[in-house]
């Protein structure tokens, strides 16, 4: 695929069960783009796929006027809509060079994953100062989502844009999960999103999820820039000075990975405004994190939580 559009392939970026991502140039602007074009792939085509082209059309073109809708400085933008030469839709959107994986690596359980990463993609935590700075972000975008009725339902590493390798600025990217009101997706008994991340409600049911499932996830994400893995189900409450964060901080993250429902901060904006009484300036918190990426990646080959 040399064009999509009027765009100039470059290279392809990410494939994904839905669509694929490339890197293109904007002829008219002179400028590199991101292009996510429709392509429903594996278990979500053919007699396995709970449903058909049709519907995941309508979800893909829904995605692209859902992130249409935001004027926010932490969620992506979109350009412009249009439909390949095979009749397939696709939308442009700035090309970021980075996502959270270039400061946390890779998500790895055990010794055989990590050492099948190359060093740079192995789980390491970031100093409290940054990882709070990319809380407030997430949180702040996630705020603006919930305020729209909408639910995010996909909140991971992967899905935080940022647009520089280095402390980059938060773009929230991927709307393809979102659950709208009364939407048909939404109703169904199958739960979607990404297992490590998502609430114990939403691993039952995507018709159980509201606001406090992002809730819930964006505790696991704050959690796993911190620590350097991914809490448990038989995580310990946090304690003020682990990781370098106060006690209220630690009290506020472990609020949000509270296992039922009812216990989470409603909304994003509910953890948004406690974090800024906790933390109003960034700078007082650690601009180092007090466990060394080679010892949290040891910590994890031996099976102990940093």
């Amino acid at each position: 695929m040399e064009r999509i559009g009027k765009y100039e392939v470059k290279e392809k970026l990410l494939t994904t069960g839905f669509s694929d991502i490339f890197i293109a140039t904007d002829p008219d602007l002179e400028c590199t783009v991101a292009v996510k074009v429709f392509h429903p792939k594996g278990d979500n085509v053919g007699e396995k796929a709970q449903y058909g082209p049709d519907f995941w059309r309508a979800r893909f073109i829904e995605e692209a006027k859902l992130l249409a809708r935001f004027d926010h400085p932490n969620i992506v933008t979109v350009k412009t809509m249009g439909e390949t030469s095979d009749g397939e839709p696709f939308f442009v959107m700035p090309f970021l060079e980075a996502n959270l994986l270039y400061e946390i690596g890779e998500d790895a359980k055990n010794a055989k994953k990590v050492g099948d990463l190359l060093p740079k993609w192995r789980p390491r935590p970031i100093a409290p100062r940054r990882a709070t700075d990319v809380w407030r972000q997430v949180l702040d975008a996630l705020s603006a989502i919930h305020v729209a009725g909408l639910v995010h339902r996909d909140i991971k590493p992967p899905n935080v844009l940022l647009t520089s390798k280095v402390n980059g600025r938060v773009k929230l990217c991927d709307f393809g999960m979102v659950k709208v009101p009364d939407a048909r997706g939404s109703r169904t008994g199958i739960w979607i999103g990404t297992l490590d991340y998502i609430s114990p409600e939403q691993r039952k049911s995507a018709a159980e999820v509201d606001s406090r499932s992002d809730v819930y996830s964006a505790g696991v994400l704050m959690y796993r820039m911190l620590s350097s893995r991914l809490p448990t189900d038989v995580r310990a409450p946090l304690r003020g000075g682990r990781f370098g964060i106060p006690q209220a901080l630690a009290d506020l993250i472990d609020d949000c990975l509270r296992k039922h429902r009812r216990d989470r901060p409603a909304v994003a904006g509910d953890v948004l405004a406690r974090l800024d009484e906790i933390v109003p300036v960034i700078s007082a918190l650690p601009d180092v994190s007090k466990i060394p990426a080679r010892a949290a990646a040891t910590k994890i080959i031996r099976g102990k939580v940093p």
